[in-house]
C-alpha cells in the first residue's frame, strides 16, 4: 500500500503529466502516415496526422466550422478536406476553400491548430506545446544497412508511460516473470552497476546470465550464458535503447522502444528489434513472436501495479540499494522535473 501522504503526492504525477506537453512523444509509425487521415490520441488530446504533398502535418482532429473530426475527411490535392461541409485546409492548417461560398472571403479564424511534428528513425514524433525540453531519441540502427530491423506490433497497456519504462529497465524480475527465457530463479542476484546521467539520457551497462536463445545465435540451447554487459540508454521521458553484444561482441541484438502517454493511465508503445547477424534468413516472424511472448508476460504484471502512475516520491515504494539503482535515478530525474 502507499503511504499516508499518497494523496499529497498525486500532485507530482499530475504536474509531470502536464509537463509532458513540453516533450516529444511518438504517435505513429511513419509507414502508417499516408494521405488517408490518421486519428491519434496523445495526452488526452485527439489529433489527426496526414501527408499533404511531401509534408506530414498534425492538427487538432476538429474542424473549426462545426467540430467534425477531420480524420473522417480526405486529401484533395495538397489540402485536407472536412467530410461534413468540404472545407479545405492546407499544410499549415489555414482554410483555403469554403465550397458553399467559393468566391467569398475566408474568415481569418478559419484555421485549425497545427502541432510541432517530426519524422525520425521510423516514427512520427509530436510535441503538444511546440517547445520540447528534450531531444528526440536516436535509433541509428534502423538506418544502418548492416542491421536488419523488424517492427514489433504496436501495443497499448493500461498503465502510465513511466511504469512501462521502469518495467523495461527492471532486471530483478527477469528470473521470475520470464523464468527459463531470460533468467533463473535460482540465480536471481543482480551485480553492481553504475548509472550515468547526460543532458537528456540515463546510460548504464549490465550483464546477466540468461538461457541460450537460438534467436541470439546460440548453438547449445541447454546452456546458460553469462552475457557481456548490455548498454541501456534511457532518453527522457519514455524511450529506451537496449544494445546487447553477442558472440564476444561481434554481433548485436538491439531493442528500441518508445512509449507514448495516450492518457495518464494508458500507454501506447512502439518497438523495433534490430540485429546485425542472420541478415538473409527469414526469421523476422520468430523475433516478433519472441518479443510478443515477453511483452504479454510483462503486461499482466505491469497492468496489476497500483497506482498505475509511477510514484515519483521515493518514499512511496521500497527500493533495494544497488539492485534498483536505475529506477531510483529515473524517479529522481522525474522528481527534479516537477520540483
Amino acid at each position: 500500500m502507499l503511504g499516508d501522504n499518497a494523496a499529497l503526492n498525486v500532485a507530482d504525477e499530475e504536474i509531470l503529466y502536464q509537463l509532458s506537453e513540453n516533450m516529444w512523444h511518438p504517435v505513429a509509425l511513419l509507414t502508417e502516415v499516408t494521405s488517408q487521415p490518421l486519428p491519434i490520441t496523445l495526452l488526452g488530446k485527439t489529433l489527426v496526422a496526414v501527408r499533404l504533398g511531401d509534408e506530414i502535418s498534425v492538427f487538432d482532429d476538429l474542424c473549426i466550422h462545426r467540430g467534425t473530426a477531420l480524420s473522417l475527411g480526405k486529401v484533395i490535392g495538397n489540402n485536407l478536406q472536412c467530410a461534413y461541409h468540404g472545407w479545405r485546409f492546407n499544410s499549415d492548417g489555414i482554410c483555403t476553400l469554403i465550397p458553399s461560398r467559393p468566391t467569398g472571403s475566408i474568415p481569418n479564424k478559419a484555421k485549425i491548430k497545427k502541432y510541432l511534428s517530426q519524422g525520425k528513425d521510423g516514427l512520427l514524433w509530436v510535441c503538444i506545446s511546440g517547445a520540447p525540453i528534450f531531444d528526440i531519441p536516436n535509433f541509428t540502427q534502423i538506418n544502418d544497412p548492416s542491421y536488419r530491423t523488424v517492427v514489433v506490433p504496436t501495443y497499448d497497456w493500461n498503465s502510465s508511460a513511466a511504469r512501462r519504462i521502469e518495467n523495461f529497465i527492471d532486471f530483478s524480475h527477469f528470473a521470475f516473470v520470464h523464468e527459463g527465457i531470460l533468467g533463473d530463479p535460482e540465480k536471481a542476484e543482480i551485480p553492481e552497476y553504475e548509472v550515468f546521467q547526460n543532458s537528456n539520457t540515463l546510460v548504464f551497462e549490465l550483464g546477466v546470465e540468461e538461457p541460450a536463445n537460438i534467436l541470439k545465435g546460440d548453438r547449445d540451447l541447454s546452456a546458460k550464458l553469462q552475457r557481456l554487459p548490455s548498454t541501456y540508454t534511457i532518453t527522457m521521458p519514455y524511450s529506451v535503447l537496449l544494445d546487447q553484444p553477442l558472440d564476444g561482441g561481434k554481433n548485436h541484438f538491439v531493442l528500441f522502444m518508445a512509449s507514448s502517454p495516450i492518457s495518464q493511465k494508458k500507454t501506447r508503445t512502439f518497438c523495433f528489434c534490430a540485429r546485425n547477424y542472420d541478415l538473409d534468413s527469414d526469421k523476422d516472424q520468430e523475433f516478433i513472436e519472441f518479443q510478443n511472448m515477453i511483452l504479454e508476460q510483462d503486461r499482466v504484471v505491469v497492468e496489476s501495479q497500483r497506482p498505475e502512475e509511477l510514484p515519483i516520491d521515493l518514499s512511496e515504494e521500497l527500493h533495494i540499494k544497488g539492485v534498483d539503482r536505475v529506477s531510483v535515478e529515473y524517479r529522481k530525474w522525474l522528481k527534479a522535473l516537477v520540483s
